[in-house]
């Protein structure tokens, strides 16, 4: 699907520069995306915290209720990400994420990061397991992740797809 996707938008690019003349403009694909009203872009994803605190469980729910899903971070940088947009909000949060060891103890799983080694940027003596906990957090003070209590009670950072256009911009040289 992707080679067909690459080949259209060169046919739509020689054609382009057919009619206009390659000498005076150049074509370059651009991409728009956007989010709904209270979400945040980064990348092609929009985020949003829940509007309240929430046991785990029913802030997956809560990410569900608003349009989205709860987020598992991917990379650093997508936590750093989620770590200032919950900062924001509130200087002293702390913020559920999609990465639990309900099933099995020690075995972290996220979601959306089935079938791969998860991303797991915790935090300095992380996960310590202090008493069964469970769920994840970013905490506050590092923007690491942490493991506690499932049944505390935090807001949850929550993910879905940006609405993306792309299409050919000409540029005028």
């Amino acid at each position: 699907m992707y080679f067909f996707k690459v080949f259209g938008i060169v046919a739509i690019t020689s054609a382009i520069n057919a009619q206009f003349g390659s000498g005076t403009c150049r074509s370059r694909l651009a991409r728009e995306c956007s989010c709904p009203p209270q979400w945040q872009l980064s990348g092609e994803d929009c985020y949003r915290l829940t509007p309240s605190p929430h046991t785990w469980d029913d802030a997956k729910s809560a990410c569900q209720d608003i349009g989205g899903k709860m987020a598992a971070p991917r990379s650093h940088e997508e936590m750093n990400f989620m770590a200032d947009m919950a900062r924001e909000l509130d200087s002293k949060y702390k913020a559920w994420i999609a990465c639990n060891d309900k099933e099995v103890e020690g075995f972290w799983e996220c979601d959306g990061q089935e079938g791969s080694a998860p991303f797991l940027g915790w935090g300095s003596g992380q996960p310590d397991n202090g008493g069964n906990i469970d769920c994840a957090t970013i905490r506050k003070y590092d923007g690491k992740m942490d493991d506690s209590h499932c049944w505390k009670a935090f807001r949850a950072v929550c993910v879905r797809r940006a609405a993306c256009t792309h299409g050919l911009i000409q540029i005028r040289h």
